[in-house]
C-alpha cells in the first residue's frame, strides 16, 4: 500500500454540499506552501517486475488551512500570474478568487450535464493567458440522450466566459471513468486525459479517443511531432487517469490512474506505450509489450487523483511529486531517483 491514512486531526472529511478546497489535496502547491501534513519518503525506480509499493509514511505537524469554503464538488484549479485562482465545480460552475480568497466571480455553464462523476471537471489556462484570456474546460454534456465529453476554449471577458470554441468534441462519456484532466505541458502542447467511459474495451480501441493520453495543439490539431502522424493519441490502455505532471528537470510525464477497486497506478508516459487496461487489471503482466507502472497500490486503494511536481525552488525536493488520494483525503510524496 502507499501508506496509512493520516490521523484524524490532520484532515477533514469533505461530505455533503459544503466543501473546503485544500490546495494540496487537488494536486497543487501554491506559493511554496503545503496545506496538508502527510508524505512518503521512499525512492522509486522503474523495474521490470516491481512489487506492490509498501512503505510506512511519516506524519507531520503541518497545519491544515481552509483556503476557500462552501464549494460544491470542487474538481480542478489553476492560478494566473497575478495570483488569482480559477476553480471548477462539477455541477457546472467556474469560480475565481483572489490570493486572499475573496471571490471575484462565478459563472454557471448551462450546457454541462452533471451525472454521477461526470460534469464540469478539468481546467487549464493558456500559457499566454495574461494576453489572450483563454481558459480551457473539460465537461460532459447530453446529446440525443447520450453523454459525451468535450474540451472547449473560452475567453475571459471581465466576469464572463465568452466565445466558446470546441477543441475536442463527442468524446465518449459516461457517469463514471471520464478521465477529465487537461494541462499545457512544457512543450506548449495541450495534454488531455480521457477515461474508458465505463466501456473497458475502448481503452484498446484505436478508432476512439477514450482511455487515452492525448497530445494536441492549442486549437485541437495534431502536432506535427506526435508519435503517429495525424493521430492525437500519445498513449493508450488507460482506465480512468486523473492526474498529470512533468518532472521539472527531465520533463518526464507522470500520470495517476484509478485501478479496478484497488491496484491504482502511477505511470511514466512513453510515446505509443500501451498501459494494458483492460488486458491487465492488476498492474503487472507477463506480456512485456505492455508498459508497467512505477508504482502500484496492490490490494489497497486510495483512489489517486491530482498530482503535482514540487518544482526546483526547494532543491532537495526537486525529484518529488505530490499526489492526492480521494480515500481518506490524503496527500503523499514520492521521490524519483
Amino acid at each position: 500500500m502507499f501508506g496509512p491514512r493520516p490521523a484524524n486531526k490532520y484532515y477533514k472529511t469533505m461530505a455533503g454540499k459544503e466543501r473546503a478546497v485544500y490546495l494540496a489535496i487537488i494536486g497543487l502547491l501554491v506559493a511554496g506552501t503545503l496545506y496538508f501534513a502527510f508524505k512518503t519518503d521512499t525512492a522509486l525506480s522503474p523495474s521490470s517486475s516491481p512489487p506492490a509499493y509498501d512503505a510506512d509514511s511519516e506524519r507531520h505537524s503541518w497545519p491544515i488551512e481552509e483556503f476557500i469554503t462552501n464549494l460544491e464538488v470542487p474538481w480542478d484549479m489553476a492560478e494566473d500570474s497575478a495570483g488569482n485562482f480559477y476553480l471548477t465545480e462539477r455541477p457546472g460552475r467556474v469560480r475565481s478568487y483572489t490570493s486572499e480568497a475573496k471571490e471575484r466571480f462565478s459563472v454557471a455553464l448551462k450546457q454541462v450535464a452533471s451525472v454521477g462523476e461526470s460534469g464540469l471537471t478539468g481546467l487549464a489556462l493558456h500559457p499566454n493567458f495574461d494576453e489572450n484570456g483563454h481558459l480551457y474546460l473539460y465537461y460532459s454534456y447530453r446529446q440525443s440522450g447520450q453523454l459525451y465529453n468535450r474540451v472547449s476554449r473560452f475567453r475571459l471577458s471581465g466576469e464572463e466566459l465568452v466565445e466558446e470554441t470546441y477543441i475536442l468534441d463527442r468524446l465518449p462519456g459516461g457517469s463514471i471513468h471520464n478521465g477529465e484532466r487537461l494541462r499545457f505541458g512544457p512543450d506548449g502542447m495541450l495534454w488531455v486525459l480521457t477515461g474508458d467511459a465505463a466501456r473497458a474495451s475502448l481503452a484498446q480501441d484505436p478508432t476512439t479517443l477514450a482511455g487515452k493520453v492525448l497530445r494536441l495543439t492549442e486549437n485541437g490539431q495534431v502536432p506535427p511531432d506526435n508519435p503517429t502522424p495525424g493521430w492525437l493519441v500519445y498513449s493508450l490502455g488507460h482506465r480512468n487517469p486523473q492526474g498529470l505532471a512533468w518532472h521539472p528537470l527531465t520533463e518526464e510525464l507522470l500520470v495517476t490512474e484509478h485501478g479496478e477497486t484497488a491496484h491504482d497506478e502511477i505511470n511514466i508516459i512513453k510515446p505509443l506505450a500501451n498501459y494494458g487496461w483492460p488486458r491487465v487489471k492488476k498492474c503487472y503482466s507477463e506480456d512485456k509489450s505492455l508498459a508497467e507502472p512505477i508504482l502500484c497500490s496492490g490490494e489497497e486503494t486510495f483512489a489517486l487523483s491530482g498530482i503535482a511536481a514540487s518544482g526546483t525552488a526547494i532543491w532537495r525536493l526537486r525529484n518529488s511529486f505530490f499526489f492526492a488520494g480521494l480515500r481518506g483525503n490524503l496527500l503523499e510524496r514520492i521521490e524519483l531517483r
